[in-house]
């Protein structure tokens, strides 16, 4: 859009250069590119480009699962390159009490406190290592070993606790927060941590989590953040935030999942239908509730949509394809609805009266047995704020008149009409006029497409125009006649005009004409004179309607008018005589091509005699002392037209392109309005990519 503004805005300044009457040489064409002429073809009978039908897109994704909140197995201890690994375990049938004395005092050199409950136990100890081990090494054999009699072991720095694994402990835990635990080795001690739900309810996880791992977890549910609190030792916590990752998923996680529009049903209706035919085949399908279904419908009334979920892709493919044989017009076309069309590039009012014609126009189908006969016709309303069209039908009707619409709606295309006023003196040669000038240079790419109009009364060779395909061709006849000081260029103005619309062009002067005129007497005094004055349009006036069709033909209704006020030879000395030479006719002209209108052929004669006075005017005698002088001025005014087609930005682009060519250097400083500044009030920056 804004291309178009700045080509209007150039068509104007080369206006008022194109007016003016001191260049006596014709513009040059416009030099576009040439368009490829495409002509649309129809089927017969075929009355809309595509039949409305039900809407399949693809439903948002759920986000992938949060990798970062994982729990993360430490990852194995590399030995240090100091710690030596040294020490060999190698126990048999040795009394647990006896053997956490030996690995944690005796070979780690550990600080060793051993719980009462611990010391009475009786169980035997065998373990042997291959390898040797580091020190790390050996206490995370002993520690794991330990772990499978049911202790635990609790480092607390400078001494080790060993206590039996379900026990409380008498210092604070330590208190965690979210999913993950750290890479780093857990200190030994007992954990609490808050593990915040995302997708399921903590009631739910409470109960997996206690059926899975009995009392090794403590578990509370915290239904103010729907989340749970887990408490045991490191291992056994994390054990359980892992299970939580699994459990606490979206319900359809994996699940296939397709959004459905209807055009003709409503979504409730067609979720009825869909649930009903499902269960008859033998699937268990229906809306979200309590119950998780295999096929889950979602109906959506507020955007007449459903969202259907499946397990399989091929069982959603059935329900699609059973969603799109069920939405389809009526047979019988019972029902009336409203529906609402946003127009996008035209009038929604003119497109509503074409669309009201159609309706009322079209008689009623026969009814079937036993269904009420519709009314004639269908209501069509135009809201005017939002350029909408809501009309009131049948789903039948809907069908039709939506990929109507679709197919009236698009934008309007433009046409600039390039006009060349030129005054032409007629010489002896000829007579005939500017077509037999034309006829005898044998111009290429020129063909006469029209004959003469007769009985206009201006000249003997009455009115005629002729087509030249070549733009070069009407340049190189008329500067040809204009350097042979033979033509005059009047007017070289350009307009451009919506298709349908009509586009004015006047540069000249309102000159006032007396119209009536009263004497009023007044007594002693001198009468007063009351006139009434009209004004009146003069100078050059062109008036242009293009009306484009699909083959890039353009029909033309044309009013050119060239008119001059001249001193009044009338007997009326008030007003003056103006003096009009006018064409309006109507043309069908390609796009790019030249139409040559001529034979306004004007011719103004004077007489008049010089010599001695008195000598001059004897009878007989005087010739010998006079000269007579006899003039006849024959011109003939002739217009060329030359119509482009914009139907596009690329074309209006291309025209902006010409135009600065035409205009010169001082052009490429011209540059496209800039829109308005942004929210903080620096205005919007615009890059000038023009080529040079």
């Amino acid at each position: 859009m804004r291309n178009i503004l700045f080509l209007a805005a150039l068509v104007s300044a080369v206006l008022m250069a194109g007016c003016a009457t001191e260049k006596p040489l014709l513009p040059p064409p416009l030099d576009l590119p040439k368009k490829v002429q495409e002509y649309a073809t129809m089927q017969p009978g075929a009355a809309m480009t595509e039949a409305p039908s039900t809407q399949i897109s693809e439903t948002p994704k759920p986000p992938p699962a949060d990798i970062t909140g994982t729990v993360k197995t430490p990852p194995p201890q590399v030995p240090a390159a100091a710690e030596k690994a040294d020490i060999t375990l190698a126990f048999e049938q040795m009394p647990l009490p006896s053997f956490i004395q030996m690995v944690y005092g005796t070979i780690l050199k550990r600080n060793v406190s051993i719980d009462p409950a611990v010391a009475t136990r009786q169980d035997l100890v065998t373990i042997r290592t291959g390898a040797p081990q580091t020190a790390k090494q050996a206490e995370d054999a002993a520690r794991m070993l330990l772990k499978s009699y049911g202790i635990a072991v609790v480092d607390l720095g400078s001494i080790v606790r060993i206590v039996p694994d379900d026990s409380k402990v008498g210092y604070l835990p330590e208190i965690r927060r979210g999913r993950a635990l750290p890479e780093t080795p857990l200190p030994l001690r007992p954990i609490f941590q808050l593990v915040e739900l995302q997708a399921v309810r903590n009631t739910d996880i409470a109960t997996w989590i206690r059926t899975m791992f009995g009392d090794k977890v403590h578990l509370q549910e915290d239904p103010s953040r729907n989340a749970v609190w887990l408490n045991g030792q490191p291992d056994d916590v994390t054990a359980a935030l892992e299970a939580i990752h699994v459990l606490d998923q979206p319900l359809m996680k994996g699940r296939h999942s397709v959004r459905i529009t209807p055009v003709f049903m409503s979504a409730d209706e067609l979720t009825k239908k869909l649930t009903e035919i499902l269960q008859a085949e033998g699937y268990s399908a229906g809306p979200p509730g309590g119950i998780s279904m295999p096929v889950t419908l979602v109906p959506i009334p507020a955007v007449n949509a459903i969202i259907a979920f499946a397990g399989d892709q091929a069982i959603l493919d059935h329900v699609v394809a059973w969603a799109k044989d069920l939405d389809k017009p009526g047979a019988n076309g019972i029902g009336r609805s409203l529906f609402s069309y946003q127009v996008k590039y035209t009038d929604a009012q003119a497109l509503a009266t074409t669309l009201d014609k159609i309706l009322g126009g079209a008689p009623a189908a026969k009814p079937a047995a036993g269904v009420a006969a519709a009314p004639l016709s269908s209501r069509v309303v135009v809201d005017q704020t939002s350029n909408t069209i809501i009309f009131q039908g049948s789903n039948e009707d809907y069908g039709q008149i939506k990929s109507l619409l679709e197919m009236l709606d698009h934008p309007s295309k433009e046409a600039l009409i390039e006009v060349t006023v030129a005054e032409v003196s007629l010489t002896n040669n000829s007579q005939l006029g500017v077509e037999w000038l034309i006829n005898q240079a044998n111009l290429s790419g020129s063909s006469v497409v029209a004959g003469t109009l007769g009985g206009l009364g201006i000249g003997s060779a009455g009115f005629n125009y002729r087509a030249i395909n070549g733009a070069g061709n009407r340049q190189l006849l008329l500067n040809a006649l204009a350097s042979d000081n033979r033509a005059t260029i009047i007017s070289s103005p350009r307009v451009m005009a919506r298709n349908g619309e009509t586009a004015t062009i006047q540069v000249g002067q309102q000159v006032p004409i007396v119209t009536s005129q009263q004497t009023i007497p007044i007594a002693g005094t001198t009468p007063s004179v009351v006139q009434s004055v009209q004004y009146m349009n003069t100078g050059v006036i062109l008036k242009v309607r293009p009306v484009i069709h699909s083959g890039n033909q353009v029909d033309l209704d044309i009013s050119q008018e060239v008119s001059a006020a001249q001193t009044t030879t009338t007997g009326v000395n008030s007003s003056p005589t103006i003096s009009t030479r006018k064409i309006d006719t109507k043309l069908s002209i390609n796009d790019g091509a030249t139409v040559l209108l001529g034979g306004l052929i004007s011719s103004n004669g004077s007489q008049g005699d010089a010599g001695i006075p008195l000598l001059k005017d004897i009878p007989g005698l005087g010739q010998l002392f006079r000269t007579n002088t006899d003039t006849n001025d024959r011109t003939e005014l002739i217009i060329l037209i030359t119509p482009y087609i914009i139907s596009s930005d690329s074309d209006a682009q291309a025209v902006t392109a010409a135009f600065k060519k035409q205009l010169g250097p001082w052009a490429d400083t011209v540059q496209p309005a800039k829109p308005s500044p942004d929210e903080n009030g620096a205005p919007v920056k615009i890059e000038d990519k023009h080529a040079e």
